[in-house]
């Protein structure tokens, strides 16, 4: 059975494009399955020592652990050990027993991976990072209960909710956190809903705990049973004084599917939107990456990485492990063209690399036929403030500038302000397509 799961879980690490296939050829098929288990922990062998801190230095080990628990169908824990070191097998073992009995019923998806100590800051998450340490230092608190981080894939908001639960271990050890998704509450609810008993223990585990984080919440939609059963989850919670944290790929005013009740509540606490990072965010992701790993790049190798591989933190993550993964098995003596063949996959060789501000002004300035220092001043004609709106909405389209830069460039707006100005322009049809217009001119 030890050796058909590891098998299947190689199976699974093979297709995944993340995964440098040279990495998997030289490190991932040599390593071993030692020993399982049933209680969910697994010890996997490595070659050598070279090996083993590749698998721990390039972000491996969150893709074989994933792999292994799709496989597996449950939690596990994974550790490595050199290959023949039986010694460390049985230590191994017995010190991952002794941190899931310590932490099991207290503290359930709660690991050191996700710290606030290991979180980038930048302007595309500060008001989100903030409001996240307000909660940790005062859990239950009515004004900041429930917190409702938003935004895409990708941009870090499961990072900032497991780095809640991991602060309020460190400053309440009393109290119980339970993270979970919103598919696992699902699927949970429907396992007990014919089985009394069950659905018992089913709302001891959700509706005891003192901290309750759960992800994707969008997850929800089309499911009213389940809509109804975190609702009343969520009331019993709130009215005990415990903590909710939410994840969600939307607003909760964007919920539109989703029961009116659930996006009411989830108004009523504190809501931090996380948006792309911006090109120094990005850079700062890197550069810590590299101090860590004690990897050197050159800065036009950096800056690469830092210009295209600009949508989220995950799609740079990946980029980044597949470029220093091809540095360490290159004998650290890689070029930019290394890097340009390495990521043609992620990267579109079409992309634009050199469009800026000035050159979004200048085409909004054309179509409306407005001079651009109209549209930097501060004059309130509509027609002005129209081409001015649209101006700041492409530069956060197309650019992912964040707020703040844009409000700077734009005559030192407040960053509410420029937030305003894009959503006018969302919720204006007309201006809308008056962007599609502009952004096909700029792109040709």
């Amino acid at each position: 059975m030890e050796d058909n799961l590891w098998s299947k879980a190689l199976k699974i690490l093979n297709a995944d494009k993340r995964i440098d296939p040279i990495i998997y050829d030289t490190i991932l098929c040599k390593m071993k399955l030692v020993n399982y288990d049933p209680s969910g922990i697994i010890v996997l062998s490595c070659r050598d020592e070279y090996s083993m801190s590749l698998v721990k230095g390039q972000n491996l080990d969150s893709y074989i652990k994933s792999a292994l628990q799709l496989v597996a169908e449950k939690n596990i824990s994974v550790s490595y050990v050199e290959e023949g070191d039986d010694n460390a097998i049985v230590s191994s073992t017995l010190a991952q027993k002794k941190v899931i009995s310590k932490n099991y019923s207290s503290s359930i998806g709660i690991s050191d991976e996700y710290t606030f100590e290991n979180f980038i800051i930048g302007d595309c998450n500060r008001f989100a990072h903030a409001s996240a340490i307000s909660v940790a230092s005062h859990p239950g608190s009515k004004q900041r209960n429930p917190l409702y981080l938003w935004g895409n894939s990708g941009l870090g908001k499961t990072h900032l909710m497991k780095a809640v639960g991991h602060r309020i271990k460190e400053n309440f050890p009393d109290k119980s956190v339970l993270y979970t998704t919103c598919e696992e509450f699902t699927n949970a609810f429907v396992a007990c809903m014919n089985n009394n008993s069950n659905y018992e223990s089913f709302r001891n585990k959700y509706r005891t705990v003192d901290v309750l984080l759960i992800d994707d919440i969008q997850f929800l939609i089309g499911k009213e049973g389940t809509q109804t059963e975190f609702f009343n989850t969520f009331e019993s919670l709130i009215n005990a004084g415990k903590q909710i944290v939410i994840t969600c790929d939307k607003a909760p005013k964007n919920l539109t599917e989703l029961d009116n009740r659930l996006t009411s509540r989830f108004q009523s606490g504190m809501m931090m939107d996380i948006q792309p990072p911006d090109f120094e965010t990005r850079k700062a992701i890197i550069l810590n990456k590299l101090e860590n790993d004690n990897i050197i790049l050159s800065d036009e190798i950096i800056n690469y990485l830092c210009e295209n591989v600009t949508k989220n933190v995950r799609e740079l993550t990946g980029a980044y492990n597949t470029v220093s993964g091809f540095y360490i098995l290159q004998n650290r003596n890689i070029t930019l063209e290394d890097v340009e063949l390495r990521l043609q996959s992620i990267i579109s060789p079409g992309k634009s690399k050199k469009l800026t501000t000035e050159i979004v002004i200048d085409a909004v300035s054309h179509y409306y036929d407005i001079t651009p220092d109209k549209m930097m001043s501060n004059l309130r004609n509509a027609e002005i403030v129209n081409a001015r709106n649209v101006a700041m909405y492409i530069c956060r389209d197309l650019l992912e500038m964040q707020y703040t830069k844009i409000g700077s460039y734009f005559g030192g707006r407040k960053h509410t302000t420029v937030m305003h100005s894009c959503n006018s322009v969302e919720n204006d049809s007309v201006l809308l397509k008056d962007v599609e217009m502009i952004k096909k001119r700029i792109t040709e």
